[in-house]
């Protein structure tokens, strides 16, 4: 199945070269519409109506990390991908292919190329009504602010770890989203595939974040997910999502039996950026209960939050960062899976978020583990 979607990321590089070469020739044009504009043989008006017919963007980022840790012993999502000690990695490196062929009509086409072409974005938007959305494709599941931010916009480097542990970040799907009350209320709700979590190593319960992504539905059920965010002043954004699902199947034939995974979780968020104060305040808590992660018919409770201050000492360059964090991926065994995990930072903004320099030193309590793991983490990020 890897090697399906790995033609198809393949195939879509392809498509992308050709869009580059595309959009290239569409530089030349605009050289040759002013001339034809210039004698009067079109209109400004009738270049740009062409223009909206069909726009096609292509652009990228490129992110490339270095960190260095008190020792190696990371099981968390994000730190499985940095297992190795003092070292360099492109974190990721993504093409992205967009535009509005049709009126009314969008796409997105999205391949990160770190590692192994790996297919991200790829969807069909439809957007005549403001309040009723159609998207259909694999994208983000409407499920935690910190999850379905844009990777090159989040504020630490990583992302926490219960947002990593229980949200199910890409997945294929249909989604109806919009804005209401003069774009003062949001809405998204989705149909998607749903998977069972694939690393049940990852403090014992198993992280959903990834586990869909380029793979079939491994059951005849779906997971629903929606969230509503209410925005009383341009600065202040409340929101609330929640997802249920039925993932896998008894499979007696496994090397380790296993079983359907029922799965019921929500959150709520909170995000204040008062540019009077140069500063971005954000929180979120999620809980999640699943029947059948460890033990079949057996519930386990996994919960944890976040909370984050950004603040510009210099406006719109130096930016300072400290973060709190939690996560307990069974609430029923004291103390097992608790982490307690401390961030502070400086975010160095180039050229605001298309060249950045982020730079974060996170102290690590995990009553797992014995072993000193405090880490220093540095990103070096740019657009194109």
């Amino acid at each position: 199945m890897n090697r399906f979607f790995g033609k198809i990321a393949l195939a879509t590089l392809l498509i992308l070269a050709s869009s580059t070469a595309y959009a290239d020739s569409q530089i030349g044009n605009q050289g040759l519409n002013e001339l034809l504009i210039g004698k009067g043989v079109i209109t400004r008006e009738e270049v740009e109506a062409q223009a909206k017919k069909n726009p096609l963007t292509v652009n990228g980022y490129i992110q490339v990390q270095g960190m260095i840790t008190d020792e190696n012993h990371e099981f968390g999502y994000d730190s499985s991908s940095l297992h190795f000690e003092n070292g360099f990695q492109i974190r990721r490196a993504k093409i992205i292919v967009s535009g509005s062929p049709y009126e009314n009509i969008n796409y997105r086409l999205e391949v990160n190329v770190a590692k192994v072409p790996k297919l991200d974005d790829a969807y069909i938007e439809y957007n005549r009504l403001p309040y009723l959305v159609v998207r259909i494709g694999q994208f983000k599941v409407p499920f935690s602010l910190e999850m379905i931010t844009l990777d090159h916009e989040i504020l630490s480097i990583e992302r926490s770890e219960v947002v990593n542990q229980i949200a199910p970040d890409r997945d294929m799907g249909m989604m109806f989203s919009g804005d209401l009350v003069n774009e003062i209320l949001s809405y998204n709700i989705g149909v998607f595939n749903g998977r069972r979590a694939d690393d049940l190593h990852a403090y014992k319960v198993g992280s959903y974040a990834d586990s869909a992504q380029n793979k079939y539905n491994d059951n005849d059920y779906f997971l629903m997910a929606g969230r509503l965010v209410v925005k009383p002043a341009d600065w202040v954004s409340v929101g609330v999502n929640a997802l249920s699902s039925e993932d896998g199947h008894e499979d007696p034939s496994a090397i380790y039996v296993r079983w359907p995974v029922y799965r019921n979780a929500y959150g709520v968020d909170l995000k204040l950026k008062p540019s009077r104060l140069r500063c971005t305040i954000q929180g979120e808590y999620l809980r999640q209960w699943a029947s059948g992660i460890i033990t079949q018919n057996v519930g386990t409770t996994s919960d944890g939050f976040y909370v984050q201050l950004g603040h510009f000492f210099i406006p719109d360059y130096v930016e300072g960062l400290i973060k709190y964090e939690e996560y307990d991926a069974d609430k029923d065994v004291v103390d097992r899976d608790n982490i307690v995990w401390t961030t502070v930072g400086l975010n160095f903004y180039l050229h605001g978020h298309d060249a950045k320099l982020m730079t974060n030193y996170t102290l690590k309590d995990e009553k797992q583990s014995s072993y000193p793991n405090n880490s220093f983490l540095a990103q070096l990020q740019l657009r194109f």
